[in-house]
């Protein structure tokens, strides 16, 4: 038995799903937070690159981003509906178990990795009206160093983390996350280093 648990957990960690520490919010208790910062340009990622040659019209180039969308409580309740929706729809498989690649970003078949809940959730709120530009998928590190994505929203009051990892949507400090890079507003194709000069704590391995 104790063999199974360890193995499980290890299970586990490889589909990123460690909870970052998060309190849920109520719209009413909302409040505006610092935005991420944009370093500058960085590559793409090879995961998004090989998206983007399999859906070309999720990844068409926006001529103008459409800015921070201003948030009311119906659109803080679309997040939490679908973050929540998917969160449980979807189960956890690495890309390797799944498509016996180590990388492959798609939408989930009832199946999929943290990039996979991303981009179905991008994809359900883009439906709903959200702009494109304002649904920007994310790659973090997690506390114990191991590689995670997130889909983060941004809003006139922040921009706020969609992940697979916790049922509340957070602001994007309020994670114990390291923010590494963005998709750029105007398309999924080219990436933005991002500043974040938080101390968090890293775990020995």
């Amino acid at each position: 038995m104790t063999m199974r648990l360890v193995l499980l957990a290890a299970l586990l960690a490889s589909l990123c799903v460690s909870a970052p520490a998060a309190r849920a919010q109520n719209f009413a208790e909302l409040t505006v937070r610092q935005p991420l910062v944009i370093k500058g340009w960085t590559r793409t990622p090879i995961g998004a690159r090989q998206f983007c040659l399999d859906y070309p019209e999720d990844c068409e180039p926006l001529e103008t981003a459409a800015g921070p969308v201003p948030l009311t409580a119906r659109q803080w309740h679309q997040l939490d509906t679908v973050n929540r929706r998917f969160n449980l729809e979807i189960r956890p498989i690495t890309d390797q178990d799944h498509y016996d690649r180590r990388e492959f970003w798609t939408y989930p078949d009832r199946y999929g990795d943290c990039e996979d809940y991303a981009l179905a959730k991008r994809r359900a709120l883009i439906e709903l009206g959200w702009p494109a530009s304002a649904l920007l998928m994310a790659l973090v590190r997690q506390s114990n160093g191991d590689a995670h994505a997130v889909l983060v929203a941004i809003t006139d009051l922040g921009h706020f983390v969609l992940d697979n990892l916790a049922g509340d949507i957070v602001g994007w400090d309020q994670t114990d996350y390291k923010f590494i890079k963005m998709q750029s507003p105007t398309t999924l194709d080219r990436w933005v280093e991002l500043e974040d000069d938080r101390v968090l704590w890293v775990a020995s391995r």
